[in-house]
């Protein structure tokens, strides 16, 4: 039971509440997009096959419900900058997006002109020819970007691993070519006054900080070049903590000593009562959790996530000692002590509560999104690739004559199996294009019906 004392002030305070409105906070907006908003990135293979942008997604989808957002990966592995310009209005502008973000510089570099020991002065050459090459093809993007009304946000390149000592054999020198496409890419962003977010420093000081632990940490993957899970959600923090501002996804704060008893943020409290040893209320909170996977716990160790983005905050302070279990729809969710409702408890950390099931659906279908944009992506993959060249009659059939030819020539290569693996997609979805586009449609229909937050009872009682 709890104590007369917190029944008399609860009473006292619950009058108060029951002569009042609904007490109504309002919702988050996002600094950058609005409704509607269509966003491309623009990229290599770390953007075709990469996972920050469907983090992205999530997160948008959790934070801001109200806000439905389009998201186009038009990443194509193994290129640079002078096919992203090449394919822009094809690729890009068919869209029709007002948002772009840009990542390239991994490819232009040109990764084999870099390695230990001393290089020759065609090398050395070489490698300036590479940056002058980055610089004026970016520079080219950056017109078109202006040219079509699109608001770029400029990302640096991710890393190249030349710090860790894992036994891939690294092309020492390589990430020091990338600051230098890093410095261009702030220089362009400062001069159009736009956005540009440091993604390789950012990479460098977690890896330089890990590595004093232990010399084998990495955030990308064994082949030095392509962040795995845990270095594409790094790379997400980084971008979401650069266009949006740190933010509670709610929080509940009820103080049982105080006539100004109840705060809330990004979220409505109505119908607080006391019955004998139960506190008891409806919330509808305006964000879901940002739910968390097994595969991204190295991360969330690497960066504060979860204290910036992630806290869903019950705080009671007041109550006798004791624990108290937490129920939402009558479900029980977690016993706390009195301590930890004082101090307040995060419930995006528990798995149970009806609204983090609810944005784990959600995190399911932007997992299907990304896996079915990623199977259309086969297409621009080959025709802007392999097909550049390509003049004959406009069937499956001549072109993958064509491609087979061409597959021919790169046998034995290290990336040979990628590329008969990608020529086999090919064939799969072409015939599939507009099938699969429809399902790509579906399911961002399927994601903005299901992420829309809901009225649920709570209550704390007494253990």
């Amino acid at each position: 039971m709890l104590s007369e004392r917190f029944y008399i002030i609860f009473c006292f305070i619950l009058m108060s509440f029951l002569r009042s409105e609904v007490i109504h906070a309002q919702s988050q907006e996002s600094k950058n997009f609005e409704n509607g908003n269509t966003i491309c990135f623009l990229g290599d293979s770390i953007t075709h096959g990469g996972q920050f942008h469907e983090f992205l997604q999530l997160f948008y989808a959790t934070r801001y419900p109200n806000i439905a957002l389009t998201f186009h990966n038009c990443g194509i592995a193994g290129d640079n900058t002078e096919g992203m310009s090449y394919r822009f209005k094809n690729d890009v502008l068919v869209h029709n997006p007002t948002h772009v973000f840009l990542m390239t510089g991994m490819n232009d570099v040109i990764r084999t002109l870099y390695f230990e020991g001393q290089a020759s002065d065609e090398i050395i050459q070489k490698r300036k020819n590479a940056l002058t090459a980055y610089k004026q093809n970016t520079d080219i993007l950056a017109e078109k970007f202006e040219a079509s009304g699109i608001t770029p946000i400029y990302l640096t390149p991710s890393i190249y691993d030349q710090y860790s000592k894992i036994e891939k054999v690294k092309n020492l020198g390589c990430n020091d070519a990338l600051i230098e496409c890093s410095k261009h890419i702030k220089s362009i962003a400062k001069q159009s006054n736009r956005l540009a977010i440091d993604l390789n420093t950012h990479m460098q000081d977690i890896m330089h900080r890990e590595l004093q632990k232990d010399s084998l940490f990495t955030i990308i993957g064994k082949d030095r070049v392509h962040p795995e899970t845990t270095g594409h959600f790094i790379m997400f923090h980084k971008i979401i903590s650069a266009i949006e501002s740190h933010s509670n996804v709610a929080q509940i704060t009820i103080s049982l000593n105080e006539v100004k008893n109840l705060k809330t943020e990004n979220c409505d409290v109505y119908e607080l009562q006391l019955i004998k040893n139960k506190i008891s209320f409806k919330c509808l909170e305006n964000s879901l959790p940002f739910p968390i996977s097994k595969s991204i716990n190295k991360a969330l160790t690497l960066v504060p996530f979860q204290q910036e983005f992630n806290q869903e905050i019950l705080k009671i302070i007041g109550l006798d000692r004791g624990n108290y279990d937490l129920f939402i729809q009558d479900k029980l969710i977690n016993t706390f002590s009195a301590k930890q409702l004082n101090d307040g408890v995060n419930l995006s950390t528990e798995s149970n509560t009806p609204q983090y099931k609810q944005a784990q659906e959600i995190m399911i279908l932007c997992q299907e999104y990304k896996k079915t944009g990623y199977q259309l992506r086969s297409i621009p993959f080959m025709v802007y690739k392999y097909l550049r060249d390509y003049t004959g009659p406009n069937n499956l059939y001549s072109k993958q004559i064509h491609l087979e030819k061409k597959l021919k020539k790169i046998e034995g290569r290290p990336f040979y199996n990628y590329i008969k693996k990608s020529m086999h997609d090919y064939y799969e979805t072409f015939p599939r294009q507009d099938s699969l586009t429809d399902q790509l449609k579906k399911i961002e229909r399927a994601i903005y019906m299901k992420n829309k937050p809901e009225t649920r009872s709570w209550s704390i009682v007494k253990n």
